[in-house]
């Protein structure tokens, strides 16, 4: 059943995304193409597009947001609630459904900030060739020369920790959330309380185990933070934590739920 609600939910959010990532990635290519006209002392065009980009980029981050608020909110706390929680799907299968749309969403909106990024490079690289530069001057080894070692291991282990936290957060915002429509007036208040509350008791466990973490993951010869040995703590940190606000969630919505 969990495979039939991301097969709704999933497009439901990339029907309102997809379009702003379109235009995201437009916006960057025109910021990339109009740099020669900084050179050029045209400079309006550069913050003109700039500009345009920045605020796509802020549009679709607070887009993301609202949406993954209001897709938790709306179906399993809000007017959409009497009719999915009438369907054969147990809590624990809303819950998951939100989450793994959110997290995929997020995901995604990093991916493609890295695409255009690429974009406005790549605009830039076509103005610079248009205007004579050589780019096939560019030596990929000279790359390689700043990469560190074990390069390949540390990036694989940073998205793997990226998209642990970005599953714990979306936990976080669905657990205030759902502790917040505990309240039978000022729902949004109380959720933005109980997201504080989320966050301080997050901030009191870590202070308790962040010694031990780094402890763990200390290069004692070399005096840094070993990345490798810290992840397995860190990555057990995150999980342990989005467990908690699942199950709070979980029990809330089927022991008290409040229907707003």
């Amino acid at each position: 059943m969990l495979g039939k609600l991301l097969k709704y939910e999933i497009p439901a959010m990339g029907r309102k995304m997809l379009p702003l990532y379109a235009a995201w990635a437009v916006t960057a290519l025109f910021l990339g193409l109009s740099t020669q006209a900084a050179e050029s002392k045209s400079e309006f065009i550069v913050v003109l597009t700039g500009l345009l980009y920045t605020v796509v980029t802020t549009a679709i981050v607070v887009m993301t947001v609202i949406l993954i608020v209001q897709r938790y909110s709306n179906s399993l706390l809000g007017d959409e609630a009497y009719f999915n929680h009438v369907l054969p799907v147990s809590a624990a299968e809303h819950i998951g459904n939100k989450l793994i749309s959110a997290t995929v969403w997020v995901v995604v909106t990093l991916l493609v900030a890295i695409v255009t990024a690429l974009l406005i490079g790549l605009g830039a690289m076509i103005i610079a060739g248009i205007h004579g530069y050589d780019i096939n001057l560019i030596d990929p080894v000279d790359l390689n020369v700043w990469l560190p070692k074990h390069f390949g291991l540390f990036a694989v282990e940073l998205i793997i920790l990226l998209i642990a936290s970005v599953v714990k957060t979306v936990m976080q915002i669905y657990a205030a959330i759902t502790i917040g429509h505990q309240a039978s007036n000022h729902t949004t208040l109380a959720s933005i309380g109980a997201y504080i509350l989320v966050l301080m008791f997050e901030a009191m466990v870590g202070r308790l185990f962040m010694p031990t973490l780094l402890s763990l993951g200390l290069n004692e010869a070399e005096g840094i933070l070993d990345l490798t040995k810290a992840f397995f703590p860190a990555l057990i940190g995150s999980f342990a934590f989005a467990a908690i606000y699942f199950f709070v969630c979980k029990y809330l919505m089927e022991k008290r739920l409040n229907l707003a």
